[in-house]
Parts: C-alpha cells; structure tokens; sequence
C-alpha cells in the first residue's frame, strides 16, 4: 500500500513539474513565425477554414485541429496555446516514466531520468510545435514496441499503428522513418516469433484501427485526398528532397554538437556487443530500436533548419544505459555513476542555454529582462514577455509598429489579404486574414520559382485573390516586403508603405502574369 501511493505520489510529482516548467518558460521570449504558426493555423480552422483547401500547408494538418480544440475549450488567447503544449509535456513525462519502470529501472531513477527530460523536451520550444508532437508520438510507439518485445505482451502492438498515424498528421518525418524503422524490426520479430498468430492479429487489429482513424479524420475534416497528396505528400517530400541534395554533413562538428548524445548512444552498443545480451533476440531487437530511435531523431535534427531540440535523449538514453549495466554489469558501478555525472552535467547545461537563454528562438545573447507584456497588443497575449531578436535593443519599438499596423487594418474597409508573420493578427482583428498560407517561409512553406511545383502554387494564390475578390493585399513584417515578387512580376501590384512594417498593395487584375501557370 506504501508502495502504491509513492508511486501516486511520484507521477503527481512528474504531472506538476512537467507542466509548469514548459509553462513557465514558454512565456520569455518568440520567434513570430514559429512561435505563432499553429496559433494561426488554430484560429482558421477554429473558424471553420479547411487546411490544403482554403491554405496551402506542408506540415502538421492534425496540429491545427488539436489547437482549434484548445481554443474551443479555453479561448484564443496565449494562456490557452501555451497549455496545449504543456500538457503533451506531461504526456510523455509520465509515458517515459512508465516506459523506464516497465523497462526494469525502480522508482527512483524513473522520476529522475523523467524530471531531466521533461527539463529538455518541450520547454526548450515552449509553444505547440510540428516537430514536438510528431516526435512524441513516435516516442510513445517506440516505447510500446520495446516494451511489448521485452515483456512478449503484444496486444501493446494494437496501438502502435494508430499512434503512427497520428504522429504522421503532425509531421512528416522523423515519423515516416519510424514507420519504416518500426516495420522491418517488427517484421523480423514476427518470423521469429513463438507466437506469430497473437503478434498477427493484434497487429492487424491496430492497422485496422489506424485505418479508421485516418477515414474519420478526413472525412470529418473534409480535406481532398489530391490536396493533401499535392502538398503534404509532393511538395513536402521535396523540400526533404532538396535539404538531402545539398546536405554536406561536418562530421567532426556533428561529433562534437551532439557529443553528449554519442556518449550514451555508443555506450549502448558497447553494452550490447560486451554482453550475452546479442545471444537473445527479443534484447538484440529492444538494443536495434533505442539505438535507431536516436538516429532516426539526428538524422532528422540535421535536415531541419530549427535550432537543436533533441537533447532529450540524454536521460532516456542514459536510463537504459543504467538499466543494463545494473543487471549484467554490477561490478562495473563506476560507469554508471559517470554516465549518470554526464547526464546530470548536459541536462543543466542546455536548460541553461535552451530554458533559460532561450536558444531556439535565437535569443540566446538578447537581455530577456528588456522584455514587455504582450498584453499591451492585446489581452489574448497576457502573460507573454514579448522580445524578439529584430527589435532586441527596443522591443517597444516593435509592440507599437505592430499596434499602428493593427489600427490601420481594423480601419480597411474592403476585403483585403494579409500576409505577415505575426499571425496572430487575424485573431485579434477577429477577421479572415485570406492568406493562402498559413505560415510564410519562402521555399519551406511554399514552392518559389525554379521549383517543380511553383506553378501549381501561384495558381493556388491567384484562385484565392479571385474567389475571394481580394482588391487589396497587406504585408506587415519588414522580412516580407519582397514576398510578392517572389511569385507575380512587379507590375501586378502597386506598392505603398504605411509604416515601419506595414505595406499595402493595391492589386492590378488585368496583369497578364497573375494568369501565367507555366
């Protein structure tokens, strides 16, 4: 009975500091573009806007759906987005808690190894993110295809799929390498298997399920399979496609970037390769997978153009470590305790660098104590210390240039599109921003010239200027002031600045290039 309400106690414990410490730091500081994407993207489909239909996207469809239903809930405001990814902090806090026990590991080490991740997973980011979310789900199929393997409780297997699935709506990849990953080890544990038929058939019953939820969600959602094939699936891919092209890896500077993430990693072949454990298969297959998980999670971090998020494998790395070396390696204590040292040493050192300094919104040299209130926006911002690296030295500056832009807009009376990267706009001026993106990355979010699929874009703008018989475009945001004439020749839009970041283009539809698709 002791022992039970311990345990109660320790995932109380988990919950309360995994949620407050990504709520916590996730109100210093933003990046507009990445801090706000899915707040917008939240806001349209709140609003009943339909991804790849009424905006182009590219990652993340099923993020847009979680938000609106925040928002429902709780209301479009900064305190509810932030919640949303407070709570999937503590969903795979207390999942890795419950991994690492089922793993061997006592409760102890459990809730410690589970503080220093959810120290390093979300709050390094803080806000809902494409790439978060997507590596959680495949965090949670992982540990269930590990446990199951471990434990030969298969029926963990129903889930896998499902999870997958969803992991996939959220992002591309790492999730589509996983689903490979997951198939060819869970194939080869299928023909070794003693009990093929239970393996069989709750495989097949989670397939079946995932294939269902998959239905439902576009059924529901009403997305067209050749949209969401268009620019999920062909476009996304070939951005994957262009970063792998150009991709020139440093391994020298990748050793050392990630070198606390390679002392454990290569501690655990050591472990496998210095042991009976390569006799067993159900252990060769668990050691395959965390070893692959970790790969898959470099591989990934290196395509991306995001500052570096995976240093959460640290501690789940280094438990599993600890695990196997307190069962076969007893003698050999003094290798766990220096693992455990560097473990404790990398995790304080990147909350320092990513939480305290807030590294990935690059901020990591800009004095945080300048920050203000982003309640002086709006009262939907409240509790937001807004900074932004642009407008470092006088993030004042930048609150009233986005509070005249604000102004200007609530007084246009005509149907106008907006094109910013502070996409919370729309949600204050309570207004269709009619962008056709929903977040604007030249080359990321949307295909420019030279690329395969830049036609089928801007035939996608122009149809959505025409059908929403938009006269007027404004861009706010001075990084956007070129981004028209990425797309259209100059003389299809007359341009006037309004402010230090805010230009109106009147749109000129007689323009034979707003019509020219090849």
């Amino acid at each position: 009975m002791l022992s039970k309400n311990i345990n109660i106690l320790q995932i109380f414990f988990l919950v309360t500091f995994s949620f407050f410490i990504n709520k916590y730091y996730a109100n210093f500081g933003v990046e507009p573009m990445d801090t706000f994407v899915l707040y917008n993207g939240g806001y349209k489909v709140l609003n009943g806007l339909t991804p790849f239909i009424d905006y182009w996207l590219t990652t993340g469809p099923l993020m847009d759906y979680f938000n609106a239903f925040f928002f429902f809930i709780g209301g479009v405001s900064w305190n509810t987005y932030t919640i949303h990814s407070s709570l999937f902090n503590v969903v795979i806090t207390v999942s890795t808690y419950l991994f690492l026990k089922n793993l061997g590991l006592n409760n102890f080490y459990s809730t410690i190894y589970s503080l220093m991740f959810a120290t390093l997973m979300y709050p390094v980011v803080g806000t809902p993110f494409v790439d978060h979310h997507a590596i959680i789900f495949l965090l949670l199929s992982f540990y269930l295809f590990i446990i199951g393997i471990k434990k030969q409780k298969f029926k963990f297997f129903i889930y896998i799929p499902s999870i997958l699935a969803i992991g996939f709506l959220c992002k591309q990849t790492p999730t589509s390498y996983g689903i490979i990953v997951i198939f060819i080890l869970g194939l080869a544990a299928f023909i070794f298997s003693k009990n093929k038929k239970d393996m069989a058939l709750n495989t097949s019953l989670g397939l079946v399920i995932a294939l269902l939820l998959l239905f439902i969600f576009f059924f529901f959602s009403k997305i067209p399979i050749n949209n969401f094939f268009q620019q999920y699936i062909i476009y996304g891919s070939s951005i994957g496609s262009y970063r792998l092209r150009d991709f020139n890896p440093d391994l020298i500077g990748i050793a050392h970037q990630y070198k606390f993430i390679f002392v454990p990693l290569i501690t655990s072949a050591l472990i496998f390769f210095s042991s009976q454990l390569k006799k067993d298969l159900n252990e060769t297959l668990i050691f395959i997978s965390i070893i692959s998980l970790t790969l898959i999670l470099l591989f990934h971090q290196l395509l991306t153009l995001n500052e570096n998020f995976i240093f959460f494998l640290i501690p789940i790395l280094t438990a599993f470590n600890h695990f196997y070396i307190s069962k076969y390696f007893s003698k050999k204590i003094i290798i766990k305790y220096f693992l455990i040292a560097i473990c404790v040493f990398s995790v304080l050192k990147y909350h320092e660098r990513f939480n305290e300094k807030r590294k990935f919104h690059t901020l990591e040299f800009v004095d945080l104590d300048l920050a203000i209130d982003a309640s002086t926006i709006d009262k939907s911002l409240s509790g937001l210390k807004w900074i932004t690296r642009g407008y470092k030295k006088n993030p004042s500056f930048e609150l009233s240039e986005i509070k005249k832009s604000i102004s200007i807009l609530s007084k246009e009376q005509d149907k106008y599109m907006l094109i910013t990267n502070y996409l919370f706009l729309s949600s204050i001026l309570k207004t269709n921003d009619y962008s056709p993106n929903q977040w604007h990355h030249p080359d990321v979010s949307f295909p420019i010239k030279g690329r395969k699929d830049f036609f089928i874009y801007k035939k996608f703008f122009t149809d959505k200027l025409l059908k929403n018989d938009i006269s007027k475009i404004y861009t706010v945001g001075d990084d956007l002031k070129i981004y028209l004439s990425l797309l259209y020749k100059k003389e299809c839009f007359s341009k006037m600045k309004l402010g230090d970041i805010i230009y109106k283009y009147e749109i000129n539809k007689d323009c034979k290039d707003l019509y020219e698709f090849s």
